[in-house]
């Protein structure tokens, strides 16, 4: 306990050294004082800036979801500059340090999403006089319908798997939207769409 006491006393009074030392800079050559302080404040503000973008690399992941992957490639003054060519960069870990790690960017090559084969039919019941549409998509890559992102007007529809399959239909009749109800077929890998007509 008393060697913490010590080292804490010897800490306090370097750092009153250190402030009587601005001090009397600050007093006796205001210029260099301000010099000392406006580099600190510099270095200060080069090592905490964030890492600055250099390159991106594009690759392909095959699990456990198949698509694209981007790795952007980094420099950042906190991470020393390697003393031999042969020996690694140490790792610095700034996961429990900042939120934001992995940032989504926008890129010029993309993969464009496919028009899926579809087919859109409507279809009627004498008996009630009641007419619906019925749309239905072939999904082929799609194994689950959460992938899925399904959406309804009362003149169009929206169906959108994430770098996959993009289709945008304008309806041919006015629809209820709060009747469409929709299912997806496993075995077949289809979506059915059904909605009735106003």
């Amino acid at each position: 306990m008393s060697s913490s006491l010590g080292c804490t006393k010897e800490v306090l009074q370097q750092v009153n050294q250190f402030w009587s030392m601005l001090d009397d800079l600050s007093q006796n050559d205001p210029q260099s004082y301000q010099m000392f302080i406006e580099k600190q404040i510099k270095q200060g503000a080069d090592y905490n800036a964030p890492p600055q973008p250099d390159s991106c690399l594009l690759t392909e992941m095959l699990e456990p979801k198949k698509g694209l992957l981007y790795i952007n490639v980094c420099g950042w003054k906190r991470v020393p500059t390697p003393a031999d060519e042969n020996k690694p960069v140490p790792v610095w870990d700034q996961s429990n340090k900042t939120k934001n790690l992995i940032q989504v960017i926008s890129s010029s090559v993309t993969a464009q999403p496919q028009r899926p084969q579809h087919q859109l039919t409507v279809n009627s019941d004498p008996g009630d006089l009641s007419r619906s549409l019925e749309l239905t998509v072939e999904l082929p890559k799609v194994q689950s319908i959460t992938e899925c992102h399904l959406s309804i007007s009362q003149d169009d529809v929206l169906l959108e798997v994430e770098d996959m399959y993009h289709l945008h239909l304008e309806l041919p009749e006015t629809v209820n939207e709060e009747s469409a109800s929709a299912t997806f077929n496993k075995k077949k890998r289809t979506l059915t769409l059904q909605v009735s007509i106003l």
